[in-house]
C-alpha cells in the first residue's frame, strides 16, 4: 500500500490461460494488477485469449518449457494458474503427482521457490482431491 491508501498495480503471471477466465475475474475483482505474460500451449485457447486481452503478453508455450530466467525477468507479484484437474479428481483415475499431466505443475512448483524474488500471492484453482493430494503438498 501507498501512503495515500491506495494499493500499487500487481503484477501478474498467468499460467495455464486458457481463453482468459482467471484474468476476467482479476480484471473484474477490482484488484489493480497487470497481466505482464500468459503462458498456455492450447492454440484455440489462445487465438481467443488475444481476442479477449489482445495487449497481454501471451507466451505459445509449454509449462515446462518455462525458465528460471524467463520468471526472474517478469519480476511477479502474483501467479494465477488452473492446471490440468484430472490428476486429481473423483472422475479422473487420481494418478497424483503419476499422472504425466501433472508434469507441468511439478515444473513450477520446482522453479517458484528458487526465484531471488518471491511472488506475493499464488492463486491456484483448486479442485475436488488437489487438497489431500501429494502435489499440494509440494505447494507448500
Amino acid at each position: 500500500m501507498t501512503r495515500r491508501g491506495s494499493m500499487e498495480t500487481v503484477r501478474v503471471l498467468e499460467l495455464y490461460s486458457g481463453i482468459g477466465g482467471m484474468h476476467y475475474a482479476l480484471k473484474e475483482s477490482g484488484v489493480p494488477a497487470q497481466v505482464v505474460a500468459a503462458v498456455d500451449i492450447n492454440t484455440m485457447a489462445n487465438q481467443i485469449y488475444k481476442h479477449n486481452f489482445p495487449d497481454t503478453p501471451l507466451w505459445n508455450k509449454s509449462i515446462e518449457g518455462l525458465t528460471l530466467e524467463d520468471l526472474t525477468a517478469l519480476s511477479v507479484d502474483m501467479v494465477m494458474m488452473s492446471p490440468p484437474c484430472q490428476p486429481f479428481t473423483r472422475i479422473g483415475l487420481q494418478g497424483d503427482v503419476s499422472d504425466p499431466r501433472t508434469k507441468s505443475f511439478l515444473h513450477i512448483l520446482h522453479l517458484l521457490p528458487r526465484l531471488h524474488r518471491l511472488p506475493r500471492f499464488i492463486l491456484l484453482e483448486n479442485v475436488k482431491g488437489f487438497e489431500t493430494s501429494t502435489a499440494r503438498d509440494r505447494l507448500g
